[in-house]
């Protein structure tokens, strides 16, 4: 007589109560090494994360801390610009940061030696001092602010510069634009919206050809921005080595 093998399935609850019971035995296996890994990293020492202070320069100071400056600005590459019939100037400028750097334009009437008769800064920065914006920003827009920040008036801390000289009726369409950005651009987003984005709006109003602001960190946009428009009386000019601030 042929034998005949039957098979029960376990009932689903019986499965659930069974799975359960691995999983506790599986816990508790690992508790032990589970337990260390916490200890370990309980014991790990804070990361914090910075930027530099955003506060405007002025007076040969500049920062919460009124650092003095180390290297006032001058007209170095805006000097090899000059060109008749055109008195006024835009340039381009990046500067080490903490980050990835920082872009900001200085514009304004070219003078005698090595110095501008006047000039303005414009650039976009996270608003205030306080570094978590600068973090949030990196993932969503954050409120901006859009004039001289920290290390912007101190040549010690310059990478690269790309001056243009203008007419009086180039300059003030450029004036009139900065004036727009800045009433306009109110956030500033690491990936969308960012410092390089707002000097390319600014190069678009000067009739310059603008790099992609999102292909490039600051010094690098400056220089493709300079080989992009290489023309006489455009003038770049490359900083050495520039000191971390």
């Amino acid at each position: 007589m042929q034998a005949s093998l039957f098979v029960t399935r376990p009932s689903a609850k019986r499965r659930f109560v069974t799975g359960m019971l691995g999983v506790v035995a599986a816990a508790l296996t690992l508790s032990p090494g589970l337990e260390a890994y916490a200890q370990s990293a309980t014991n790990l020492p804070p990361v914090t994360v910075s930027k530099p202070k955003q506060r405007a320069a002025s007076n040969g100071v500049q920062g919460p801390n009124r650092e003095p400056i180390r290297i006032p600005v001058t007209s170095t590459a805006c000097r090899a610009a000059g060109a008749q019939g055109k008195p006024y100037f835009v340039e381009f400028r990046s500067r080490t940061a903490v980050s990835y750097g920082h872009t900001f334009v200085f514009y304004g009437r070219l003078g005698p030696g090595n110095k501008f008769a006047s000039y303005k800064v414009a650039g976009l920065h996270p608003k205030g001092d306080d570094p978590q914006v600068y973090l949030r920003g990196m993932m969503v827009p954050v409120p901006s602010e859009t004039g001289a920040s920290w290390g912007d008036l101190d040549e010690q801390y310059l990478t690269a510069r790309f001056c243009v000289p203008l007419t009086e009726q180039e300059f003030r369409r450029v004036e009139a634009v900065i004036r727009d950005l800045q009433r306009t651009k109110t956030t500033w987003h690491a990936t969308t919206y960012n410092c390089n984005a707002f000097a390319a709006d600014i190069a678009k109003a000067a009739n310059l050809d603008a790099p992609n602001p999102n292909m490039y960190l600051p010094e690098q946009f400056i220089k493709r921005m300079a080989d992009l428009n290489a023309r006489p009386n455009y003038s770049a000019f490359i900083q050495g080595p520039a000191r971390q601030n």
